[in-house]
């Protein structure tokens, strides 16, 4: 049997054993003990122990929480875990095990994970003038000489940034025209 110190088992199989725990109103020492007794496999098919670690315990951290943000879980006056009636609906549902893809299913689990996640949306930058009147003049066949701005700025190259920008349009809808 060979050991592995930075080998824990796979998510489902950990909330599943999180969740039976709290469904005895276990402690956190004993709830240690049941997943350390956990045997599992590496790739190969051998066995590997289960070691008590740093991250192992992260992650039974992580498992408590996700489980308790769903409402499956929850934590009793004296820090014991108890299980909901959500909690052994699911735990019956799913008997090999629960990860997040299933906690998803679940309103609770997943509005709290998309408030703390949620791209955060810039505010959107209105177009420079410069650049629309550049690509209205293009549109309207001006001369490039006809830009209004002083060349050492940034609205001169915006005007005929759009200006260029009108004449490659003309030419794609003319290319569209003659096929």
């Amino acid at each position: 049997m060979s050991t592995a110190t930075d080998f824990v088992p796979g998510d489902p199989a950990l909330m599943l054993t999180v969740l039976r725990s709290a469904d005895g109103n276990l402690d956190h020492s004993v709830l240690l003990e049941r997943i350390l007794s956990l045997f599992c496999t590496d790739d190969d098919g051998n066995q590997v122990v289960v070691e008590d670690t740093p991250d192992l315990r992260r992650r039974i951290a992580n498992a408590i929480s996700h489980l308790e943000i769903a409402g499956l879980v929850h934590k009793t006056s004296d820090e014991k875990l108890a299980i909901t009636s959500l909690g052994r609906a699911m735990m019956m549902a799913y008997p090999m095990g629960i990860d997040d893809g299933v906690l998803c299913s679940l309103p609770a689990f997943r509005n709290q994970i998309y408030d703390a996640n949620a791209p955060v949306v810039h505010e959107r930058h209105l177009p420079n003038p410069a650049y629309g009147s550049g690509f209205s003049a293009g549109l309207g066949f001006h001369r490039l000489t006809e830009n209004p701005y002083p060349s050492d700025c940034r609205d001169h190259e915006d005007w005929q940034m759009g200006w260029d920008e009108a004449l490659d349009q003309s030419k794609r809808e003319a290319e569209t025209l003659l096929n």
